[in-house]
Order: C-alpha cells, then sequence, then structure tokens
C-alpha cells in the first residue's frame, strides 16, 4: 500500500481521526473499489447494504446503532 494525502473538510476529518482502525480500513477499501473498479459510488452502496442485509444488518439495527455515536 502506498500513503497518499487527501484535502478534505473540517468535520470528516475530525471524524475519520476518531474512526477506529477497522472502519478506517473500511473507507480505504472502498475507495480502491470506486477508483480500481471504477463502479460507481451508487453501485458500492447497493453491494455493500447488500453484504449488510445478508450479515444481518437490519435498518433497525441500523438506526440503533447510530443512535449510540
Amino acid at each position: 500500500m502506498k500513503k497518499i494525502t487527501l484535502e478534505v473538510s473540517e468535520l470528516t476529518a475530525e471524524k475519520l481521526e476518531k474512526m477506529t482502525r477497522k472502519e478506517k480500513r473500511a473507507i480505504e477499501e472502498t475507495l480502491s473499489r470506486i477508483i480500481s473498479n471504477r463502479k460507481s459510488l451508487s453501485e458500492i452502496i447497493h453491494e455493500a447494504s447488500e453484504q449488510a442485509r445478508k450479515n444481518g444488518l437490519t435498518p433497525e439495527l441500523m438506526e440503533e446503532l447510530l443512535k449510540e455515536e
């Protein structure tokens, strides 16, 4: 892997700094897929949503997890 620098908003930077290593890795993988596979963001979000659903993440559970933040 190679490190790069991207400019983001202050809010985004703050949120990224608070993420766990696992969460950051998921972001890295998503960005790599967008660029490498030339898939649209909506395609990747759809795939991630389908995978989450298959792994048991329901809208209700997601709402509960977001409330915890």
